[in-house]
């Protein structure tokens, strides 16, 4: 025997051995999911089956995984695999028929059909997974059109280009068709008064496109203020608490034994010293005025962070930007802001 005829047979025994534990393997898993959907673990059937089918791609296992991926919530898949199951006319009659005319029409049924236009080159992901096998359709005079199968029910629909992004949430019925329109222009340069929507349209919609970039610029600024605020009330109130514990050390130094009242100071009276008097009488006037700033700073805090709220919750502005700028007096500060709401 020569060398080639040798590296041959190895290869035709390693071949057959392989074949022989793929197919021993796509029977167990067979049996596995047969076993799981007879107890209507369908989840588990699907990926028996799924296995199988990618060691054995036979039509009876493709016909078991479509009918587990219709009973495990995967409506898409379903539709997918049991159209081409209906490719394999060797397969037997009556159970064609079958596909053709309950098991398809149920999956179709629990479907539906998202159109999404939007810019040539967006990426788009449904409920954060990117659509990478949808079909495109050149569109004329404007954006391409994307259709995508997907699953009766709530969704949350993308459209991603450089540092672009832009979300809608659709809720669509078994077997409704649903359009979504992305016309975001990236990294387009836009006018300061209106960052929004690039296209035909008027400054009232160029405004209204702004609407979600101006309303989170506000709910930022309001809710950082509220922050420094808080930040501001616990800084104050951790100074008032140590000079408060200044004036409670000196009025022991200046009247021993005494019970501290608000009322009467221990220096009314002739025994106190006037050096520690007068340091008594700074603790107090600095405690007085960082508590009430630590008060104060706490109530700004409550204000904005209540502003905050419901800006995020209310704000639908109609036309213009709203615009939030510092204001600072002498003894307050705070944002101003302008705009229509």
């Amino acid at each position: 025997m020569t060398a080639r005829a040798l590296v041959l047979a190895i290869l035709a025994s390693v071949w057959t051995t392989s074949a022989l534990a793929a197919e021993s393997t796509a029977d167990a898993l067979l049996d596995q999911g047969a076993e799981l959907f007879r107890r209507k673990e369908y989840e588990g059937a699907r990926e028996a089956f799924a296995h199988a089918y990618a060691l054995e791609p036979k039509a009876a296992t493709l016909f078991n995984l479509a009918l587990s991926e219709l009973n495990s919530e995967h409506p898409v898949e379903a539709v997918a695999h049991l159209r081409e199951y209906l490719t394999h006319a060797d397969e037997p009659p009556a159970k064609l028929e079958a596909v053709r005319t309950k098991w398809l029409p149920r999956a179709e049924a629990r479907t539906a059909r998202l159109d999404v236009f939007a810019p040539a080159g967006a990426e788009l992901l449904v409920d954060g997974v990117v659509q990478e096998h949808a079909t495109v359709t050149p569109g004329p005079g404007g954006p391409p059109l994307t259709t995508i199968a997907i699953a009766a029910g709530d969704h949350d629909v993308a459209a991603r280009q450089g540092t672009v992004s832009e979300s809608q949430h659709v809720t669509a019925r078994g077997g409704e068709l649903v359009e979504v329109h992305f016309q975001r222009m990236p990294d387009a340069p836009m006018p300061a008064s209106a960052i929004g929507w690039a296209g035909g349209g008027d400054a009232r919609e160029h405004a209204e496109g702004a609407a979600p970039r101006g309303k989170w610029i506000t709910v930022v600024a309001l809710g950082s203020g509220a922050v420094v605020a808080a930040g501001l009330g616990v800084a104050f109130g951790v100074a008032s608490r140590n000079e408060a514990n200044e004036v409670q050390s000196l009025h022991n130094e200046i009247a021993p034994g005494s019970a501290w009242t608000n009322t009467q100071s221990p220096c009314a009276g002739a025994s106190g010293s006037s050096r520690l008097c007068a340091q008594l009488k700074t603790a107090l006037d600095a405690n007085r005025e960082d508590w009430t700033v630590s008060a104060a700073s706490y109530v700004a805090a409550g204000v904005l962070g209540a502003a905050s709220l419901a800006t995020w919750m209310l704000w639908k502005p109609k036309s213009g930007a709203v615009v939030a700028r510092p204001a600072v007096g002498a003894q307050s500060a705070g944002l101003v802001l302008s705009g229509q709401w």
